[in-house]
């Protein structure tokens, strides 16, 4: 018959130290993970508001080329400091209308500041781009 052998406390401390390692793998991994999905989500919030600004600068462009086809004069300098969004028939879905403050959403939202005259996205994070209309040229980056 064989007897068994019996495990020494090193055993032990072994499978611990195993088993720390193991988890700390894990862990930094899926920290890893985490933050790489972060940055891929910043990078698709990037995307979409890139996508919703040129849909809206061609929009824009869309109701001028109308507008001259049909001989009908724009003024230029009544167009300057008012809300773009008046001029275009489908408005992006997350846009929440004119305002003077920023409105409080947890989401990214388009708004009309009525005290700057200028388009403002403001990005889930809470960073902002603002822009204004700008004659013929369509939107330009305030700041």
């Amino acid at each position: 018959m064989m007897q068994r052998v019996p495990s020494s406390r090193y055993a032990k401390t072994a499978h611990r130290f195993n088993f720390l390692v193991t988890l700390s793998v894990i862990g930094l991994l899926g920290t890893w993970l985490l933050h790489s999905l972060n940055d891929a989500h910043a990078d698709i919030e990037k995307v979409m508001f890139e996508t919703e600004l040129s849909n809206l600068r061609l929009s824009i462009t869309e109701v001028w080329v109308l507008k001259s086809i049909e001989n009908k004069p724009l003024n230029l300098a009544k167009l300057t400091n008012s809300n773009p969004m008046l001029l275009i028939a489908e408005k992006p879905k997350n846009y929440v209308g004119e305002s003077a403050q920023t409105p409080k959403k947890d989401e990214a939202i388009w708004y009309f500041d009525t005290q700057k005259k200028c388009l403002i996205y403001v990005f889930k994070d809470g960073r902002q781009a603002a822009y204004k209309l700008a004659g013929l040229t369509g939107l330009t980056l305030v700041r």
